[in-house]
């Protein structure tokens, strides 16, 4: 018997993980008072985004064909 030894075709994906990720977002708002400001940052884009790559929790996986919107595989995960 002969053996296969074509390799297995490969395909690009994009892989979307929703997760819980710790992290502190920096906003940068002019402002008169502390209450003020905390107001004028809803609807604002942050300055710096850190996150704590260690810290996260991943919820649900999805993977698609790349570019597009073929979902593939799904799996939700509860972590704890």
């Amino acid at each position: 018997m002969a053996k296969d030894n074509n390799p297995k075709e490969k395909f690009y994906f994009d892989v979307k993980v929703d997760v819980l990720l710790p992290g502190t977002i920096t906003y940068r708002i002019l402002a008169e008072t502390p209450e003020q400001a905390v107001e004028l940052i809803k609807g604002k884009s942050p300055n710096n985004v850190q996150y704590k790559l260690a810290g996260k929790r991943d919820i649900k996986i999805m993977v698609y064909n790349a570019s597009s919107t073929l979902l593939r595989f799904m799996k939700n995960i509860v972590s704890k």
